[in-house]
């Protein structure tokens, strides 16, 4: 093709046609300008196209790791609402002070006992915050997984200092008054009458229970329902 404009360019030369020239000139600029912008146009689609499939990637590794999430929480979930329903149970036991002791009630005071962590996986979305959240086009995604990460998985986090900070209590009142522990399961007295009456373990009981509650259960229930909404989203987004 060069060669064919080159002797094109020679023969109007050759021949004296200047005019002739220099609208043939001007037609091989606009000939190279049309192919610069056609190549562009075709790099820029190929680039799109491979970002496209960069972030569909993306969403299907996010919504795999978030649902897995999703199943860990709901284990953790119904966990946590057994254990309320013993709290309540032995809460109500608790009240009659000259209540006989038995062996399951071992059961019950290992329930108050033990830390109750979740850690939710955050890696992904540490490595997506790296690479740029601008790979996600659709900005109410975008926000959802800002709003996932950044304000339910650090509540759960949160929670796990809590409960930290809760055995730092328990453990001492336990290790001072029972034996045979099995963390979060299992309890006996060592004098029965003095734990069953004691003032500053029914508080120990009240407040276990209000964490579960107001803490664990709430969050986790946020968690699931904030998870369940990026799904969607993701899905019908995929599926456009």
């Amino acid at each position: 093709m060069l060669k064919i404009f080159r002797r094109i360019r020679q023969q109007l030369i050759s021949e004296n046609r200047f005019n002739k020239y220099i609208l043939y000139a001007i037609g091989e600029i606009f000939l190279v300008l049309i192919g610069i912008l056609l190549a562009l146009a075709i790099s820029d689609w190929n680039d799109a196209r491979i970002d496209k499939q960069a972030e569909i990637r993306t969403l299907i590794e996010l919504k795999k790791g978030i649902l897995i999430d999703f199943d860990t929480i709901t284990v953790k979930q119904t966990e946590v609402i057994k254990s309320i329903a013993d709290l309540l149970f032995l809460q109500s036991l608790i009240k009659n002070e000259n209540y006989q002791y038995t062996k399951e009630l071992d059961t019950l005071f290992g329930v108050v006992y033990g830390i109750r962590m979740l850690r939710p996986n955050s890696a992904f979305y540490e490595d997506l915050k790296a690479t740029g959240l601008k790979l996600i086009k659709d900005e109410t995604i975008r926000l959802q997984i800002v709003q996932l990460f950044e304000n339910n998985y650090k509540a759960l986090n949160w929670i796990n200092e809590l409960e930290m900070s809760i055995n730092d209590v328990n453990r001492t009142y336990y290790l001072n008054n029972f034996y045979d522990l099995t963390f979060s399961k299992y309890a006996t007295p060592n004098n029965f009458k003095f734990v069953w009456t004691d003032s500053y373990y029914h508080n120990i009981i009240d407040y276990r229970l209000i964490t579960f509650e107001k803490n664990h259960v709430i969050q986790y229930d946020k968690t699931l329902k904030a998870i369940k909404t990026l799904v969607t989203t993701i899905d019908n987004y995929l599926e456009k």
